[in-house]
């Protein structure tokens, strides 16, 4: 729940979005000239890189290789670090609106980033129009051992503290990552974060499964973590600048004791994090949609926004979180000393004494449409909140868990419209009307992940969700885009006003169209987070 801070070695991932909500890195002018790079461990830095036949060894040679408009394209094998304390690949080149350098796994090929003693696995540093997908970024926590870290991770180590996936501005120039896009990602097993953006803005994190990290970390990491973004280009509370969408995040935990405290913290599945600002960073601006995530079996929270403005986080389920032993628990999904933050149609279905949600110091905070079970009663509950067993799949921690609704179940066709999530977490249209709560419609065919919560999936992890009719809802309507006015959430005709907690004038809703908002994409972010 406290404020996280990045370590010098840290590099942020940032996403692209227009005027009104999100705009694609495809619009805009083409690179003359792109190429597309290979790399694999087989070949040799001295190649042309161009082909195949010659390609690059390094992901670094090619990261110092590539103009706008280019790709990378990784071919099977597994990447590490040239040198201990150095990154698997810093990403300082640049792209430009409508030509974005990408960086993807070669078709038909599953390559592995795997840093061993490295800061990070991929660092963007200071880098913006870039894209980072359909890659597995695996940590060393296999080699490593909590006995081991509690008497050696420390400060200036990255044995214990590497991050998969890391964003932020380059400190010698002072440049900024941003229009950044992370998508359809396996991120897990980094003793740091996950995904973190740090001082970055136009942030796409979407369709990733992140698991397993943060657990060795003296940084008080997570699993997806935004920490004090700055506004590119301006910024208004109506405009969603920052997308957290489509992501399975599980199984993150803080271990080790915070550096700066001494203390337990965070190990949360994903964390908004102080975008009021304080001494060292202004207010950000822009708006944040946390949409069709699920979030489980996570040491702090499932989902929360600590010390941030501006923030919506819909359509999510949590189950389990707070697992942690070392500390208070966190609640499931919930707004701590934020403003104008709207939790909206989510299921937090908790472990027992867990915490619901929270009222502290929140002002101008909405709960509602949110399904509650298990753990304490809710501090605060909106007129359309329920608490009952939302009646999930195979609700649990393991493999095989399932959070999809079940017959019956309250969620059903029971939330209210929000016009910046039309399809759920497979990529199926909601319904019209009354959507269900929780990442998943009614009927969704699988249960996978989809890269993204408000588009299709991206290629090579889309699911079958998107094939067929529509998913039919319990009152037997097909399922259809919510398109009908604005982005803001719209009660249910004579259900009175959305609950507030600190504050007595209404959230306003978005000004933004929901056909644009309907483009938008998910990024993912990595990033050390060190608490003030």
């Amino acid at each position: 729940m406290k404020r996280t801070r990045t370590l010098a070695l840290t590099a942020a991932l940032l996403a692209s979005s227009a005027p009104l909500g999100l705009a694609t890195m495809g619009a805009g002018t083409a690179h003359a000239a792109a190429r597309t790079y290979f790399v694999s461990p087989g070949g040799n830095d001295g190649n042309s890189g161009t082909s195949t036949g010659a390609p690059f060894r390094t992901l670094q040679k090619a990261a110092d290789s590539v103009q706008p408009g280019d790709t990378v394209s990784i071919m099977n094998g597994t990447y590490s670090e040239s040198s201990a304390g150095s990154n698997v690949v810093t990403i300082k080149r640049s792209g430009l609106p409508g030509a974005p350098i990408t960086f993807t796994a070669h078709p038909g090929h599953r390559p592995v980033v795997h840093p061993v003693k490295a800061w990070n696995g991929i660092s963007i540093h200071g880098a913006s129009y870039i894209s980072i997908k359909n890659l597995e970024v695996k940590g060393n926590n296999a080699a490593l051992t909590l006995a081991g870290a509690e008497r050696e991770s420390k400060k200036g180590d990255p044995t214990y503290n590497t991050n998969c996936i890391s964003l932020e501005r380059n400190r010698s120039t002072g440049s900024l990552s941003h229009h950044i896009e992370v998508t359809g990602n396996e991120v897990h097993g980094c003793a740091g974060a996950g995904i973190s953006a740090i001082d970055s803005d136009h942030v796409t994190i979407s369709g990733n499964h992140v698991h397993g990290t943060s657990w060795y970390a003296v940084y008080a990491t997570s699993g997806i973590s935004v920490l004090t973004p700055r506004d590119v280009g301006g910024g208004d509370p109506g405009t969603y600048k920052i997308r957290i969408t489509g992501n399975r995040v599980h199984d993150n935990e803080s271990k080790i004791k915070w550096e700066k405290c001494g203390c337990y913290s965070d190990g949360n599945g994903i964390i908004i994090d102080t975008l009021k600002g304080d001494a060292e960073h202004p207010a950000y601006s822009g708006r944040v949609l946390v949409a069709n995530n699920l979030s489980y079996d996570n040491g702090g929270s499932g989902i929360h926004s600590y010390k941030s403005q501006h923030v919506d986080i819909v359509h999510n389920t949590a189950y389990a979180n707070g697992r942690s032993t070392r500390m208070d628990s966190y609640a499931n999904i919930f707004a701590h000393d934020s403003t104008d933050v709207r939790l909206l149609n989510n299921i937090a279905y908790g472990r027992p004494g867990q915490a619901t949600n929270s009222k502290s110091r929140n002002v101008d905070v909405t709960y509602d449409y949110n399904v509650y079970f298990g753990g304490k009663a809710p501090e605060v509950q909106g007129p359309n909140d329920v608490i009952a067993d939302p009646k999930l799949t195979k609700a649990g921690t393991g493999a095989d868990a399932d959070f999809r609704l079940s017959t019956g179940s309250p969620a059903a066709g029971s939330g209210t419209p929000f016009a910046a999530v039309t399809t759920d977490f497979t990529g199926a249209s909601r319904a019209a009307g009354a959507p269900d709560r929780g990442a998943y419609g009614f009927g969704a065919k699988s249960n996978g992940v989809q890269a993204d919560a408000s588009t299709t999936a991206s290629p090579g992890r889309q699911s079958d969700a998107t094939a067929g009719s529509p998913p039919v809802s319990p009152s037997g309507t097909q399922a259809t885009d919510a398109t009908e006015g604005g982005s803001g959430p719209k009660p249910h005709s004579g259900s009175g006003p959305l609950a507030e907690t600190g504050g007595s004038d209404p959230v306003l809703p978005l000004g933004i169209a929901a056909g644009v908002l309907a483009l938008g994409g998910g990024l993912l972010f990595a990033a050390r987070r060190k608490r003030s």
